[in-house]
């Protein structure tokens, strides 16, 4: 049974690595800097602000305050196991991303075409993108079965496409880095909530968190 239910994360893998090493060819490279030019074309002032706010608040501090104050705040809520299932799913859908980034190497766009000065060769996947989605399917799986929960992934999605724009826009990434971001991060995410028996099975043996939660959101779906 655990093993069907990571067959979804596992394809995902395979695809991203393929995606990966496509992307670094001459071909696929020339296909994304013409779409990225496409965006260059539309820079204002105004977006360009925008697409530096999205730049900080989901860079790699950012991220870790992130995490940590959603923790925080689920275990002070009186929701500990919730506060460690979500900090997994983030981690596991950041971290997965942060793989491919060292496996596939690809050099980030020219920096004579980015907004900002970011080289290296850890362009594919994008780290902003994986974060935000990641991030976004948490709160997803936090707001399950509530009546918030059909707003929270249109919010949520929103948001990543609104990530995976900024950092085009930026000259940063390519759109096969954005693609591949979301293949990765919904990998890593996924792997964590087809494995949340085995964890819950781990967590109860832990006194401290022994019992079931019951989210408030779940009891005001069930109240009359």
């Amino acid at each position: 049974m655990i093993l069907k239910r990571l067959c979804p994360p596992a394809v995902l893998i395979v695809v991203t690595g393929f995606l990966g090493v496509a992307a670094k060819t001459a071909t696929v490279t020339r296909l994304d800097r013409n779409a990225d030019a496409m965006l260059k074309a539309l820079r204002t002032q105004a977006l360009t602000f925008i697409a530096d706010i999205f730049n900080i608040a989901f860079g790699t501090i950012a991220a870790v305050v992130i995490i940590a104050l959603l923790a925080v705040t689920l275990s002070r809520l009186g929701r500990p196991r919730s506060a460690i299932l979500v900090t997994l799913i983030i981690v596991a859908g950041w971290t997965t991303s942060a793989i491919f980034k060292q496996i596939i190497a690809r050099p980030r766009p020219p920096v004579a075409d980015q907004l900002l000065l970011e080289t290296g060769h850890d362009s594919f996947p994008s780290g902003h993108v994986a974060l935000t989605l990641s991030l976004a399917i948490a709160a997803a799986f936090l707001a399950a079965r509530t009546r918030r929960f059909a707003l929270v992934v249109c919010a949520g999605g929103v948001l990543v496409v609104a990530q995976a724009f900024a950092r085009m826009y930026l000259g940063v990434h390519y759109p096969t880095d954005v693609i591949g971001s979301v293949l990765a991060s919904t990998a890593g995410t996924s792997a964590v909530i087809a494995l949340r028996e085995r964890i819950d099975g781990v967590l109860d043996r832990i006194p401290v968190l022994a019992g079931r939660e019951v989210p408030p959101g779940r009891r005001e779906l069930h109240s009359p």
